[in-house]
């Protein structure tokens, strides 16, 4: 079972499968904790790795871990990816996010250069609300339903403010400065019906957000698509992930289409 040690010490399970150019998929857990979607989450993983393990190096991973039990950074986040991408034997490599995930690719786009690509899925990659889900983080503690309206465990619940840390440190982040700073080849598709809420709470409309800034985004260098009538647990499917994210590799690495 390969397993590489993060940057707090706790252990990292990851897996790697096919040859070729290096891509780490962050929402694709190999390992899910007990949950409503645990099925759907093993079967997204396992088409995501079957529809790019036959030219790529497909890089999932479990995290982060039940065992970690520290506060989560854009620093500490970003060492930990970059353990996995040495762990798997990818030196440079593209990414693909989702949600959190999509944010903490932006972070990790801004601490290396190791990225071949970035792929930040599900969350606005201009005019970002981060002090919105820091607000979210702390409430999730006395809400029963994550965003994806499905029943939280207690277990899951007991390890949510780990996420309170992470959005801490960006309720000051400049998103639209951290443009210029990034210049691999960028993807982002987000739901049109994409509205994170609290409860009842209205958090954030995600899918307004990315239709407000698309051209700016696209003037940028972004390829940015809004899916009519997907929510947040819509655009994440593997027939929405798969052909999209598929089709920007394969455009990136000439010569990798099946």
């Amino acid at each position: 079972m390969p397993t590489v040690a993060a940057h707090d010490g706790s252990e990292i399970y990851y897996e790697a499968h096919g040859e070729g150019p290096a891509v780490l998929l962050f929402n694709a857990d190999p390992r899910p904790p007990q949950h409503p979607l645990r099925d759907h989450v093993l079967r997204f993983t396992e088409t995501m790795i079957g529809g790019l393990r036959d030219r790529y190096r497909v890089v999932v991973m479990s995290y982060p871990g039940p065992a970690t039990t520290s506060a989560l950074t854009p620093d500490g986040v970003s060492d930990d990816m970059l353990r996995i991408a040495d762990a798997a034997g990818a030196g440079d490599f593209a990414w693909w996010g989702y949600s959190w995930g999509g944010v903490a690719g932006l972070q990790l786009a801004l601490r290396t250069d190791r990225l071949t690509a970035l792929a930040m899925t599900g969350f606005p990659p201009l005019g970002g609300p981060y002090r919105e889900m820091l607000h979210y983080s702390r409430a999730l503690a006395d809400v029963e339903l994550d965003a994806f309206g499905q029943q939280i465990p207690e277990e899951q619940r007991a390890q949510l403010t780990r996420f309170v840390t992470y959005y801490e440190h960006l309720a000051g982040f400049d998103d639209r400065a951290a443009q210029q700073r990034i210049s691999c080849p960028r993807l982002c598709f987000v739901g049109g019906e994409d509205r994170i809420t609290a409860g009842t709470e209205p958090i954030a409309d995600l899918g307004a957000i990315v239709t407000r800034h698309q051209a700016e985004l696209e003037a940028l260098g972004w390829s940015v698509e809004v899916i009519p009538g997907e929510d947040h647990l819509g655009a994440m499917s593997a027939d929405v992930v798969l052909p999209r994210l598929a089709h920007f590799l394969d455009s990136d690495h000439p010569g990798t289409t099946p």
